[in-house]
């Protein structure tokens, strides 16, 4: 990239976040290696590998590695996805298990209603792993304070709130030393895809009253009702969960959103990549640019027109923005 390309964006206070899906990650190591990419700006690729390794900064969320265990991925391939996000002048990251997101922000909206109650004290929603040896796990403050959040067996002691920083190839290592990772994730999968197919199913009951099936979500699957009620024993938690602006909530409204399209389209979830886009839809509104699916960036914009201006298929469209 030339320098005056790359000044444009060293002097933006703080440099955008990007989030890039894996398929576009795997443009750029077949660019790193000198393979042509079919149909695609080979250029474009790499303009946009140099803005990553000198001027913006990449969200990477650990989970995003399980994602790329799949198919005819080698341990060789996964790491060379891994060092792209390892060349990044700027990472950071968000919490692994990305419902969290949505949690985290249904407390604050909570908080925010209602003042006076309490609630755990939670890292924010992206941290700076680049420029910091350690980072706040949401996930172990609340499976460690909050009685019954999690089924896991914990160890003795619980488990760690401060995690040290691993680079994306330390992670990748971790998933394959450790199968157990890897199925439990698939299980995640596996629990949101039959949830998903469920509603579709059933949408004509869930919108005789979209609201009330919304609030189970919550319960069940953000578990906010559990927090609340350990935080604030005697408190009238179901009114207050009643009351919550979900529009304030921008992972969570974006989320019901692009689950509420789908579910007017009668389309059924086949393949656990679809449920992978979905569980990564939290990131949207707190990344400044996303290079994601065509189809699922078709299914984002329609459910919020205003994202058109962050989401991309096209890298071109993504310099564009960038001013490069």
């Amino acid at each position: 990239m030339k320098d005056k390309e790359c000044n444009k964006l060293t002097i933006i206070h703080r440099p955008p976040k990007i989030y890039l899906d894996t398929c576009h990650l795997i443009y750029i190591t077949k660019v790193r290696k000198g393979a042509k990419l079919k149909g695609l700006s080979e250029k474009d690729y790499e303009r946009l590998d140099e803005c990553i390794k000198s001027c913006c900064g990449l969200i990477f969320n650990p989970a995003q590695t399980m994602d790329w265990i799949k198919g005819k991925a080698t341990e060789q391939s996964i790491n060379e996805i891994a060092a792209v996000i390892d060349s990044a002048k700027l990472k950071y990251t968000m919490p692994t298990e990305v419902l969290g997101v949505c949690t985290q922000e249904t407390l604050l909206q909570c908080k925010k209603q209602n003042p006076d109650i309490r609630i755990p004290d939670l890292p924010p929603i992206i941290q700076n792993i680049s420029d910091n040896c350690t980072f706040r796990s949401s996930l172990s403050i609340l499976t460690n304070q909050v009685p019954g959040y999690t089924k896991m067996k914990l160890p003795q002691g619980g488990l760690p709130e401060e995690i040290p920083v691993s680079t994306a190839a330390e992670w990748v290592e971790k998933i394959f030393k450790k199968e157990q990772n890897t199925r439990c994730y698939q299980k995640r999968r596996s629990h949101f895809m039959k949830r998903f197919n469920y509603d579709i199913e059933h949408k004509d009951k869930y919108f005789e009253n979209p609201k009330f099936h919304r609030i189970e979500f919550i319960k069940e699957e953000l578990k906010v009702d559990k927090i609340l009620e350990h935080f604030n024993p005697g408190v009238n938690v179901g009114n207050i969960i009643e009351n919550i602006d979900i529009e304030k909530c921008h992972a969570l409204n974006l989320f019901w959103k692009c689950h509420e399209i789908r579910l007017r389209e009668g389309k059924s979830f086949r393949k656990e990549n679809d449920v992978d886009d979905y569980m990564f839809i939290p990131i949207v509104p707190y990344a400044t640019f996303m290079l994601i699916e065509k189809n699922f960036k078709k299914t984002i914009i329609k459910a919020d027109n205003n994202l058109k201006k962050k989401v991309f298929f096209d890298v071109s469209e993504v310099l564009t923005a960038l001013g490069v």
